[in-house]
């Protein structure tokens, strides 16, 4: 109780009276200009500064009244995210554990301020134990340093000498932990380049995968594993050693189940996307599906993580040529409640799984409020973000005009060469670049099936032969090519056997 009566007069003594928030339980329109801007962005009434200064003071000039009421707004939703909600199932525990670590760190500091010893130090031994708990290497520094300052201020030398042991100990290691980050990080900029670039750089990979186990088995500590496994991990997905990260997934999780590794920190989430991916990438369908089914009723369904999954298993789907099961998915995808509220390039990447799966299965359920003609016939202006993306909607666009007049084929054909001569060159994989001569093949030879067939047998067998280019920066291959030039094949048959 004497704790809770210190607490109660340090917040009376000093802390703001009336807190700069929002009160976001009870939002309506009333005189509050700061509630009523906020309501006007949210609800969309308001899309740039004239709008607002308009709708809240009934003039169109955006003056300085109207800015230092932005500026009071824009601070008080700050203020919110020292209140961020981290304990709900769409964080990992290790987020909801470290927020806590500094949350505990801030108090304590906040109360050394003002001169609050006892339980500014008291607070400082909590933040040590959910540090260590958690292994978070640079708050244990935070502390371990606050607490050489109080033991050298209170004259308590047994306790500064135990504590200036420990800190060396600790940023001994923490030199460690950030040799393996940037050893990591420089390779994690690797992997979001070019796929040339990214084969260039294999024993390289090797090498620096070898240097962080080599760090790991020197200090067994979980911020070098969890580098050390996805470096490896993305390693052998680059290398389509596919057997192999399911092997290293599953002695990881063996190990996880014994112990041997922190069990408030491992990202389970990261091995099961990629044992998802791994299983569609062995052709593994049934294991794969059963798997991703129960991630799907495991996984918070309003995540980023429970659309990754969806994703895997539309794709799942759409490689064992399930059309239908594939498009089932995508309803429960689309009819997810936080659906319309996905970022942009969330919301193209499913347009483009629902116009593909539209394009095999011909279910207008699947379009249902959607332009799909205009998807279809618009050629996409290039971003280099999305410029995997607008391949495949390029790819997709050329294969609806197969049945069309010559001359409309010819126009999408040279859309693809001209956005992959312009923005692409060779950072795309050899597949996509088959798979576009070969539409090439249709107009050329003037969709003559049996003339195709022989023209192109050189492609498709080169087709066959080439391997999916690991987790392609560049390729988007929503369908496998070997599946939509079948499509293709037997459009370009029927139109002739139509004439």
């Amino acid at each position: 109780m004497d704790e809770i009566k210190d607490l109660i007069k340090i917040v009376t003594d000093h802390t703001r009276r009336n807190l700069p928030l929002l009160d976001l339980k009870n939002l309506h329109q009333n005189g509050n200009k700061e509630i009523n801007l906020f309501l006007g962005i949210k609800n969309g009434e308001f899309n740039d500064d004239v709008e607002a200064s308009s709708g809240i003071y009934g003039s169109e000039e955006v003056d300085f009244k109207f800015r230092m009421l932005k500026s009071r707004l824009s601070r008080k939703l700050l203020n919110h995210l020292f209140f961020m909600d981290f304990s709900s199932q769409r964080h990992s525990k290790a987020a909801n554990l470290y927020q806590e670590a500094l949350d505990y760190l801030h108090f304590s500091r906040m109360l050394l301020n003002i001169d609050e010893t006892k339980l500014g130090t008291k607070l400082l031994y909590k933040t040590m134990d959910l540090a260590r708990e958690g292994e978070f290497t640079v708050v244990s520094i935070d502390c371990l340093r606050e607490l050489r300052e109080v033991y050298a201020k209170t004259y308590r030398p047994k306790l500064f000498q135990n504590i200036k042991k420990q800190l060396e100990d600790t940023e001994a290691l923490e030199r460690l932990e950030e040799k393996a980050e940037t050893i990591f990080q420089e390779y994690r900029l690797s992997i979001n380049s070019t796929v040339n670039n990214r084969k260039k750089s294999f024993e390289p990979f090797k090498k620096a995968i070898a240097e962080l186990k080599s760090l790991y088995e020197k200090t067994h500590s979980y911020n070098i594993f969890e580098r050390y496994l996805k470096l490896e991990i993305w390693y052998l997905e680059l290398t389509g050693e596919f057997d192999q990260v399911l092997s290293t997934i599953s002695k990881v999780e063996q190990d996880f189940l014994n112990g041997k590794i922190n069990q408030k920190r491992f990202d389970s989430l990261f091995v099961n996307f990629a044992k998802g991916n791994a299983l569609i990438k062995l052709r593994k369908h049934e294991e794969g599906s059963e798997f991703l089914e129960r991630m799907l009723n495991e996984v918070d369904s309003s995540s980023k993580s429970w659309y990754g999954f969806a994703e895997k298993f539309v794709i799942l789907y759409i490689q064992n040529k399930q059309f239908e099961k594939a498009s089932d998915i995508f309803f429960r995808v689309a009819s997810n409640k936080t659906f319309g509220d996905l970022e942009e390039k969330d919301l193209l990447r499913w347009n483009i799984y629902r116009s593909y799966l539209y394009f095999l299965t011909n279910n207008k359920k699947i379009i249902k409020k959607f332009d799909y003609h205009q998807f279809v016939e618009k050629t996409p202006e290039f971003s280099k973000e999305n410029a995997g993306y607008h391949v495949a909607i390029l790819i997709l666009q050329t294969m609806n005009k197969t049945s069309d007049e010559l001359s409309k084929l010819y126009t999408k054909l040279n859309a693809i060469d001209d956005y992959v001569s312009k923005f692409l060159n060779n950072s795309y994989s050899k597949r996509t670049k088959t798979f576009c001569k070969l539409l090439h093949k249709i107009a050329i030879h003037n969709r003559e099936y049996e003339t195709i067939i022989q023209k192109s047998k050189y492609l498709q067998d080169k087709l066959m032969e080439s391997e999916v280019a690991g987790e392609s920066f560049i390729d988007f291959e929503v369908v496998p090519y070997e599946m939509l030039w079948e499509n293709v094949l037997a459009t370009v048959r029927n139109y002739k056997q139509s004439d």
